[in-house]
């Protein structure tokens, strides 16, 4: 066996400073997993390639016991005359086919804990940045139906995870970037974007997650992402470009009768600053008129995007009578936005149960001149200032029910009070004016005459 091939005798890391060799090495740590099997297998490095060796049992001293006997019989009659010995017909890793992207996918979604919606995020996200490096680009590279979208999928999933470098996704990133160097408005929402796609992707690399998936998948290291560091993201404040409270004005004109559930959906998001989703499957018993509160809570149709999410938002008088009115109208319903849909399961793709009046409310948000890409989020960003503004960024924060009071801080507070220096209140008004201005007119005078001197 020539030194190439040799594999490396590890003594480092161990207490009794044991090899590879010795049972006790295969004890420690992670050193034994689950590898396409409910037995423990070993993994070894043997000529730049990882090989996995199944111990046949899933008793962990007699499998470590196995591992040491593999390890020294690999050192001293080379590779192909253990793989003959240990490894049955057909399991050679070299033979198989190689772990792909749509493995990958696969053994992931399987383990992972996230919700349906977050892991389609993280799919979509690992796709889409597989396709622009390797130029698949045949069929529609969204996530949707139909078969060019399949076909397109088909191939990306079939990209070998080694095929992707993290010099590859550096590579990708930059050429985003550079596409957008000539607008600095482009500039700003390609940052954003591929911190996004990247944040997603690597969600399906996730140290917790990892260790999981290299039991059924043979992950190449380095990681696709390993080392690529995201891009310096652009100031994420909220500036108001909208009048809210004429907003609101106008939808009570227009929307509180003719169109209720607009309104409501309205309501909520504005004054309450709910986020769609809540909205969409909000409960009439999260109301609790007598205490004038709106609890925001999990139920047996949506889970909150977190823990943090839930909490009990205080509504003023005019807002308890108008939801009051409603519930009154319709005692018999569940949900406070009504719809002629059920909700949808949330192991299934997202799709909102109340879409046609939320589609009916973005009409109407553009058409009052809101021009953001997400009319009714921000309504929900306007509240968060306005609190901000009147309360101060702690109470704003516990408002919109952020995790953290930097989210507020960074993104949704914008100052909308108008701040002048009161110490020069008067200085420039009536007497204290003409005084100014005869001092001033006094001093070009005297300067003149310097001049002239």
């Amino acid at each position: 066996m020539d030194e190439k091939s040799a594999p490396e005798v590890h003594r480092s890391g161990s207490k009794a400073g044991e090899s590879k060799a010795d049972a006790r090495y295969w004890m420690q740590g992670n050193r034994l997993r689950f590898h396409d099997s409910a037995d423990y297998a070993m993994q070894i490095q043997v000529e730049r390639r990882r090989v996995w060796f199944n111990l046949g049992t899933p008793n962990r001293k007699k499998a470590a016991a196995k591992a040491a006997e593999i390890f020294a019989y690999l050192k001293a009659h080379g590779y192909a005359a253990t793989a003959e010995k240990f490894k049955p017909k057909g399991e050679d890793p070299a033979k198989k086919g190689k772990a792909t992207f749509g493995k990958l996918i696969v053994a992931a979604t399987k383990l992972s804990t996230a919700r349906r919606h977050s892991l389609d995020a993280y799919t979509k996200a690992l796709r889409c940045i597989v396709a622009e490096i390797k130029g698949i680009v045949a069929g529609e590279n969204t996530e949707g139906k139909g078969s060019a979208h399949a076909a397109w999928r088909a191939k990306v999933d079939a990209v070998p995870l080694e095929a992707i470098t993290p010099a590859d996704v550096v590579g990708w990133k930059n050429s985003r970037l550079r596409a957008a160097e000539s607008d600095p408005l482009a500039k700003r929402r390609a940052i954003v974007t591929v911190n996004s796609l990247m944040r997603n992707a690597k969600a399906l690399f996730g140290k917790k997650l990892l260790p999981f998936i290299e039991q059924t998948v043979t992950v190449p290291r380095p990681l696709p992402f390993d080392g690529v560091h995201f891009e310096k993201p652009p100031s994420m404040r909220y500036v108001s470009r909208v009048d809210a409270f004429g907003i609101l004005a106008v939808a009570r004109q227009e929307l509180a009768a003719s169109e209720p559930e607009a309104f409501k959906v309205m309501l909520l998001a504005l004054v309450c600053g709910l986020r769609r989703s809540e909205i969409d499957n909000l409960l009439w018993r999260s109301f609790d008129f007598g205490r004038k509160v709106l609890r925001v809570e999990s139920n047996e149709f949506h889970h909150l995007k977190s823990e943090d999410s839930a909490g009990e938002i205080d509504l003023d008088d005019d807002t308890v009578a108008l939801f009051r009115g409603y519930r009154a109208q319709h005692p018999k319903s569940v949900f406070v936005i009504e719809s002629p849909n059920k909700p949808r399961s949330e192991t299934k793709a997202r799709c909102y149960r109340c879409d046609a009046t939320f589609k009916r409310v973005l009409e109407w948000l553009r058409a009052q001149g809101v021009e953001a890409s997400k009319p009714l989020h921000t309504m929900r960003k306007e509240i968060g200032s306005i609190i901000a503004s009147e309360h101060g960024i702690f109470e704003a924060s516990r408002y919109l029910r952020h995790s953290d009071i930097r989210i507020t801080s960074a993104i949704y507070a914008d100052k909308k009070k108008t701040v002048t220096p009161k110490a020069f209140d008067g200085l420039l008004g009536g007497a204290a004016a003409v005084e100014f201005d005869k001092a001033k007119e006094a001093t070009a005078d005297t300067n003149s005459k310097k001049r002239k001197a």
